[in-house]
């Protein structure tokens, strides 16, 4: 048996494993789109602002898993919170299994004392998942000596269906510290491509919880600051699956660079996350790469990911979130 066939049974089979836990997408970059990660960003950048993301798992595999993303959030001040919307495409197979997500989000701020403020969100989507049923090969329709296709008797009866999703998040921050909790798919769904099976295949609720900080590093002495580090970590549970991802960020001048770790509970490292990306006036870009560390190391490829965010208006205020720092000068210890 080749390389390419044992690689094709591999993804297949984690492809199947994905489907039956049913598992959200997990983006790297989690603060480039920080709607997804948490409906209580809604507006909390200030201004408008859109956000693009890519994702491209695992690139020895063709057809692998490919994610698109855009998002939009704006500040509303007679509403006392902002407004978002995120559109995410999951494309799995070559496209034969596919997944469309569209969630709008609402937030309302809460100033709780000089430095710290609060922000609540909540969030209604509609989903909708596609399977190309042409595009699939059941055993009765293989003439294993020839390999010719035939008409299958398998009946996918309901290939194109959709559900409706809520979540919510609460998103606490001030000048050098912000946490935030998240929790999607209260109602826990059920998914099914068979008519009458209606309440199979529950999506599982997803509980997030993020925290980090954004500290300033003198050296030498000196009054001026030299470069901001950033320590971030983010704990994610949907169903039997655990994710944890931890590490740091080293900004100066707007460039910035770091690396993360993601790993289960269990201490069974998945992958090491390099990143870098900078910021200039009213745009940041940001690359990463994820380098597999687990059993898939020698055949996965890595996974890339980029993200694009614009701010559509001159920031009155600066606000200190993770997801797009400037770099600001300071002078005296702080």
């Amino acid at each position: 048996m080749n390389k390419k066939i044992i690689n094709s049974l591999i993804f297949f089979f984690l492809l199947l494993l994905n489907a039956a836990s049913a598992q959200d997408v997990s983006f790297s970059q989690f603060y480039a789109n920080p709607l997804y990660l948490n409906p209580a960003f809604a507006g909390s950048v200030g201004v408008p602002r859109v956000a693009l993301q890519y994702r491209n798992q695992w690139h020895k595999f063709d057809g692998a898993f490919k994610n698109y993303s855009v998002a939009i959030d704006i500040p509303v001040e007679k509403l006392q919170g902002g407004i978002g919307l995120n559109i995410l495409n999951d494309s799995q197979a070559g496209n034969i299994l596919n997944s469309l997500q569209v969630n709008a989000a609402y937030s309302v701020y809460v100033r709780l004392s000089e430095k710290f403020r609060m922000h609540g969100g909540l969030q209604v989507g509609f989903n909708q998942n596609s399977l190309k049923v042409d595009k699939l090969v059941f055993p009765d329709n293989l003439d294993i000596n020839f390999g010719n296709h035939g008409i299958s008797q398998e009946i996918i009866t309901d290939p194109n269906f959709s559900f409706v999703d809520f979540s919510t998040g609460l998103l606490v921050y001030s000048k050098r510290v912000f946490f935030g909790l998240a929790v999607h798919h209260l109602t826990e769904p059920h998914q099914s491509y068979y008519s009458g099976q209606e309440n199979t295949g529950k999506l599982f609720r997803k509980y997030t919880a993020h925290i980090g900080a954004r500290l300033p590093v003198y050296l030498n002495g000196h009054l001026r600051k030299k470069f901001d580090v950033s320590p971030q970590f983010i704990i994610q549970q949907q169903g039997t699956f655990q994710q944890l991802n931890y590490g740091m960020f080293i900004t100066k001048y707007g460039v910035t660079g770091g690396a993360w770790f993601r790993q289960s509970l269990g201490l069974r490292y998945d992958a090491l996350i390099f990143l870098v990306g900078f910021v200039k006036k009213n745009m940041q870009f940001t690359y990463s790469y994820d380098w597999t560390v687990s059993g898939l190391w020698g055949d996965s490829g890595g996974t890339s990911e980029i993200s694009l965010a614009f701010l559509l208006k001159e920031q009155k205020k600066k606000r200190y979130l993770p997801f797009y720092i400037q770099y600001e000068e300071e002078f005296g210890i702080q």
